[in-house]
């Protein structure tokens, strides 16, 4: 089989490493502006799960490595990092139905676009904090979203998945049918061993009402608005989302402490805000409640991300105090080379706890994530040497990293991402249903027959 012939089959589009423009069409592939130095040698616009069944099996005739990729928003750039890159991106139907509150959706579908979808049916889901990340990767390493308190890790919203295996078969997934695969899905994450090429959901009722306040503070007041804050969300319902970020600035970091509800209605919301008021630092400015429908949150965060800067990723689970890890990370960002880097630190004392049944198995009563965010190919060692410095700071009081937010790339020691169990069960399966490793990347290939 050659490359011709796979073209013939597809009802996408094949692109190889001689056609004109590849350069460029391989590092669109990754959304970070710090792309891989390694480029894939094949890429394939899947139009069809038949599409990505046909480009895994020839993959699997001729050893070559395999990489999916959904929107190419892991940091590491990992969607790139194989022979073969299956680009899912026309993969993007959305089926709701309101009335059994499921969806099945297609791995391209965005946060922002499924908002949108699910707003209009009066319907909710624990979507990713940053709109333009699609589905795929997002729950596949278990879906840190808006309102996970309440309605919990979006993983364990997950009831079936349809995924191509490394033999070029296509099953579906759940509790009792291909269980093993269906626990696999549901928090692996980049090291998953298949391509799911849908996945179906369990919903819940929107909230009738979102509202945010910020309260800007100063690096001195950390001591403070972290035992105001460990105060009030101890009392608090599990559907508030409390972050602290600490953005850099000119003049060195301040610290925003956010508070997002998510209520049955306005007076619901007023209520709750008034009961986290309790007790609050005197702030260098207080902004809201500010009405904060999803398009408004995508519009709030998406602007800290901006497109083709440079970045590098990492996070962490704690079971610490806030003061122990804000206090930490405040230090940190007072170091950090860009002031486009910035933190977030989320306190979830009441949150729901880990799915039963998946591989998501680390989380804690506090979720970090430090971005590290530049523009120059210069700065890259000098700004990766600042994040891992923070990070290792930060270590030895957390429990784990995320691993749809980790830095994979790191040499070393680094966070596990899952615990010890869940990781030999993963390695287990991946050597059952991926024998030969397909979807490990990185390993030498034979030459394909158009080369």
């Amino acid at each position: 089989m050659d490359t011709d012939t796979l073209k013939r089959r597809l009802r996408g589009t094949l692109i190889t490493s001689f056609d004109p423009g590849f350069g460029a069409d391989s590092d669109a592939l990754i959304w970070n502006g710090r792309k891989p130095l390694r480029r894939a040698r094949l890429i394939v616009r899947a139009a069809s799960a038949a599409d990505v069944q046909e480009a895994v099996r020839f993959a699997a005739a001729h050893g070559l490595t395999v990489s999916p990729r959904g929107g190419g928003h892991h940091f590491t750039g990992i969607a790139a990092r194989a022979d073969m890159v299956i680009d899912l991106g026309a993969l993007d139907a959305l089926q709701v139905d309101a009335a059994a509150q499921t969806a099945r959706v297609e791995p391209s579908v965005t946060n922002a676009r499924m908002a949108a979808a699910l707003d209009a049916q009066g319907l909710a889901f624990p979507l990713g904090h940053c709109g333009s990340v699609p589905m795929s990767g997002y729950l596949l390493g278990g879906g840190v979203g808006w309102n996970g308190g309440a309605w919990g890790f979006a993983c364990g919203r997950v009831t079936a998945v349809e995924i191509v295996l490394a033999d070029g078969r296509l099953v579906t997934a759940t509790a009792t049918e291909n269980a093993d695969l269906f626990w696999a899905a549901r928090g692996a994450g980049p090291g998953f061993f298949g391509i799911v090429t849908a996945y179906h959901l369990r919903l819940a009722p929107a909230a009738g009402a979102i509202r945010t306040v910020i309260r800007v503070y100063p690096p001195a007041a950390v001591d403070a608005v972290s035992a105001w804050a460990e105060a009030v969300m101890a009392k608090a319902p599990a559907s508030v989302e409390f972050t602290a970020k600490i953005a850099g600035t000119p003049g060195g970091p301040v610290v925003a402490a956010i508070a997002t509800v998510f209520a049955a209605d306005e007076t619901e919301a007023s209520s709750i805000h008034d009961a986290l008021s309790d007790g609050a630092p005197e702030a260098l400015q207080v902004i809201g409640p500010l009405a904060m429908p999803f398009p408004a949150l995508y519009e709030a965060t998406d602007p800290s991300v901006p497109v083709g800067r440079r970045y590098r990723v990492e996070s962490v689970w704690s079971d610490a105090t806030l003061g122990t890890l804000l206090g930490r990370a405040v230090q940190g960002m007072a170091l950090a080379p860009s002031t486009e880097s910035f933190a977030v630190i989320t306190l979830r004392p009441r949150a729901a706890p880990l799915p039963e049944g998946a591989a998501l198995s680390r989380d804690g009563r506090i979720f970090g994530v430090v971005y590290g965010i530049w523009t120059e190919a210069e700065d890259d060692d000098r700004n990766a040497a600042w994040l891992h410095g923070l990070i290792d700071g930060l270590a030895p009081h957390c429990t784990g990293s995320y691993a749809g937010l980790a830095d994979l790339d790191r040499p070393g020691p680094r966070l596990p991402t899952h615990a010890p169990d869940a990781a030999l069960r993963l390695a287990a399966l991946r050597a059952r249903f991926d024998p030969a490793g397909l979807f490990g990347g990185g390993r030498a290939a034979a030459p394909i027959a158009a080369e």
